[in-house]
């Protein structure tokens, strides 16, 4: 389905809507009023795999090499935002 039209998107269900392949243009006529973009779940395990392994590669990391690196952008938030740092703000910000 390449496209919507704007009388049948009242008539889709959320599953019809769920099971686009990927952002849908809705059409008036020939004109592209709008963009439908269904939400999928994230798959956990996946997501939690990425996370796992970005975590890993910051590790490897060396903090001055970035910081050479962003120099030319100017002032950069030097904070590492690991999990822990991240949660420790949260729990500051609840107190």
């Amino acid at each position: 389905m390449t496209h919507v039209s704007i009388r049948d998107l009242r008539k889709l269900s959320a599953e019809k809507i769920g099971a686009l392949p990927g952002p849908t243009a809705v059409k008036s006529g020939d004109r592209t009023v709008g963009l439908l973009i269904p939400v999928k779940a994230a798959d956990r395990e996946r997501l939690a795999a990425v996370l796992e392994e970005a975590e890993a590669l910051a590790k490897q990391r060396d903090p001055n090499e970035d910081d050479a690196a962003l120099a030319e952008f100017g002032e950069v938030d030097p904070v590492n935002w690991s999990e822990e740092a991240v949660k420790d703000l949260l729990a500051s910000r609840t107190r």
